[in-house]
């Protein structure tokens, strides 16, 4: 699992040398290889290529791969992906589509999730977004429902679509 954040810096050749707190962690859990791309927001992820494989086998099987929701997010991870490989100095090379898609060039911020995922962001762009889009109220009685019904509930966390999702005393059903 990864946390926290790394400065860092992607270089002249396009590459990015992933901070130490998060390589050491990416090496013994998962190994050197990796999938990179972006969906979202202009910012790379950099996900283990075992995690990805787990992405691609729900996809694959979930019964969706019609729909179109599903073919266009393909379509754009497929346009900025690429399988990469962390060299013996623990760097990336980030391809110029998702270079220039995410605007990765000279000091960029990795921010590390739980979700067993990097997120990697030019400074400027994460900071102006955080600026337009703080941390809410909303948000965080939202992220203390999930916390909540994992810890004490009936196991079952407040779901994406969930009109309410983590108001303190939803509906009964």
């Amino acid at each position: 699992m990864f946390r926290g954040s790394a400065d860092a810096k992607i270089d002249e050749k396009g590459r990015l040398k992933v901070p130490s707190k998060f390589r050491s962690t990416l090496l013994e859990r998962f190994g050197p290889k990796v999938f990179l791309t972006a969906y979202g927001s202009p910012s790379v992820k950099i996900f283990p290529l075992s995690e990805w494989i787990q992405v691609e086998e729900v996809l694959r099987g979930s019964g969706w791969g019609d729909d179109p929701r599903v073919v266009q997010f393909l379509r754009t991870v497929d346009l900025y992906g690429d399988e990469q490989e962390l060299d013996g100095q623990g760097r990336l090379l980030v391809p110029p589509r998702l270079r220039q898609h995410a605007r990765m060039e000279g000091e960029v911020v990795v921010l590390g999730h739980p979700t067993n995922q990097l997120e990697v962001w030019n400074e400027k762009t994460l900071l102006e977004l955080q600026a337009r889009e703080p941390l809410t109220d909303d948000t965080i009685r939202f992220i203390s429902g999930i916390l909540r019904e994992a810890r004490h509930g009936n196991g079952q966390s407040p779901r994406p679509g969930h009109a309410r999702g983590g108001d303190p005393d939803p509906p009964r059903e």
